[in-house]
């Protein structure tokens, strides 16, 4: 499945995050790397057309956070010192809620849960310019029509730039698709006469609608505030303080439900899901520019893994392979975690890279997309084929965090895991699970006790 590359030059298509990470990754091996991208890219911190999540709100997992700096050194620092907020330590950071239970977050983390709350263009410009400052790699504003397929060598030689009228052939060693979930690659298999990979879908159906806020100094502790959907309530909300001082606001709804429309409709969904002074907090804000409304109809996951063959000189990395319901934020981490697959590769000296990075991304994306699945399909009520056990998982998953609601060590265990700090499997252990039904069990005997009729003396003898 792939060729060993000759480490000349090496073409990324998409200057995405993820196209961005591998570059860096790739700069370390070839004498040459290329990304090309046909989006104007801005000069400092900006949104971008091409990118129109970008408005909405994105969390940064404290896993990402981590990778993300093993690519870039300095970017952590580089970022805090651009004003971007760093929650350490700090029982009063993050208000979080999941499938309808709000976390007893109020006691401090261990330190190794540190995380960073940038702005997606924030984020994006940092890597962007670290990318481009690489000696031997240039970022260019041309737009790829199609790689070039050696069919007699059953190799990817490089790619066909469009322009008006023209078309110009690059040799590549390497070619990295990081165009998102737009990818042409399974049409492009097709026509090279390979295999389609199979796609596994959750139709999620979320439509997003953000307002960003100013909001008067002081009166939300907070600097990540996150409510989730749930099967009752299907909609959700979130809440970031971003390094220019002001909030972004996205109220979400899943199952294809129609989002928000309006700022009142907004901040209706604030008054139903967050306490009443955080949500008196928000009405206080004064509203910068207009909404940002946004669909993702579908999670989609293709099987790069399963296929038997594929041709040489070319890898799809990021969205191409893997989109996750961006409502449990961890897609820009995920990225991150495939880029550091496609290092260890390259730094082992693979012969077959793109089936081994194609297992390696298949190893971790695996648990994250099962837990998803069960939270879209048992805990948010979306419609969708499942296996059996999806319900019991997900009924005793609701249990485990009706608990963590109260208990502070199983309120870690799952920030921890949701961060993608630990294990990716969400599943507790036996010893997690028994502390969460003996929790349980407990408050249910307490509220019991405390709601049982109070008996009153037995009557005298003779009476």
């Amino acid at each position: 499945m792939g060729q060993p590359p000759k480490h000349h030059h090496a073409v990324v298509i998409g200057a995405s995050i993820a196209g961005l990470c591998a570059a860096r990754v790739l700069s370390d091996h070839y004498d040459r790397v290329t990304v090309y991208e046909r989006d104007t890219l801005p000069a400092e911190p900006a949104h971008r057309g091409a990118v129109p999540q970008d408005r909405h709100v994105h969390i940064l997992m404290a896993r990402g956070a981590y990778e993300f700096e093993a690519l870039f050194p300095g970017l952590l620092d580089d970022m805090v010192a651009a004003g971007v907020a760093k929650l350490e330590n700090r029982p009063e950071c993050i208000h979080f809620g999941a499938a309808g239970h709000v976390l007893g977050t109020g006691h401090t983390l261990r330190r190794e849960f540190t995380a960073y709350v940038p702005s997606r263009k924030q984020l994006e410009w940092q890597i962007r310019r670290r990318t481009a400052a690489l000696p031997n790699v240039t970022i260019e504003q041309r737009d790829v029509n199609a790689p070039k397929f050696d069919r007699e060598r059953q190799t990817v030689t490089g790619v066909v730039l469009s322009a008006p009228g023209t078309s110009e052939f690059v040799a590549a060693d390497l070619v990295v698709d990081a165009s998102g979930r737009g990818t042409r690659l399974p049409a492009w298999l097709d026509e090279w006469g390979f295999a389609r990979p199979h796609e596994q879908t959750i139709d999620v159906g979320i439509g997003y609608s953000t307002q960003q806020l100013r909001i008067p100094d002081g009166l939300i502790a907070e600097k990540v505030v996150v409510a989730g959907a749930s099967r009752s309530q299907q909609a959700g909300l979130g809440m970031l303080f971003y390094e220019d001082g002001t909030w972004g606001l996205t109220a979400f709804t899943v199952n294809h439900v129609a989002p928000p429309q309006t700022l009142a409709e907004i901040y209706q969904v604030a008054e139903d899901l967050l306490p009443a002074p955080m949500a008196a907090a928000v009405r206080k804000g004064e509203p910068l520019g207009d909404i940002a409304f946004h669909r993702y109809p579908v999670s989609r996951w293709r099987r790069y893994d399963k296929l038997q063959r594929f041709p040489g000189g070319i890898v799809p990395i990021g969205d191409a392979v893997a989109s996750f319901n961006p409502t449990y934020g961890q897609g820009m981490t995920m990225t991150a975690l495939q880029a550091g697959h496609l290092r260890r590769l390259l730094a082992n000296g693979t012969r077959h890279l793109a089936y081994d990075l194609a297992r390696a991304t298949a190893k971790t994306t695996y648990p994250v997309w099962t837990m998803n699945a069960i939270g879209d399909l048992t805990l948010h009520g979306t419609e969708g084929p499942a296996p059996w056990w999806y319900r019991p998982v997900g009924a005793l998953f609701d249990q485990f965090l009706g608990a963590a609601e109260t208990d502070r060590v199983l309120a870690e265990w799952f920030l921890r895991r949701f961060s993608l700090l630990d294990s990716l499997w969400m599943v507790p252990p036996a010893s997690v699970v028994g502390r969460a039904i003996r929790h349980n069990m407990s408050l249910w005997w307490a509220q019991r006790r405390a709601t049982a009729p109070v008996r009153g003396p037995d009557p005298a003898p003779g009476r």
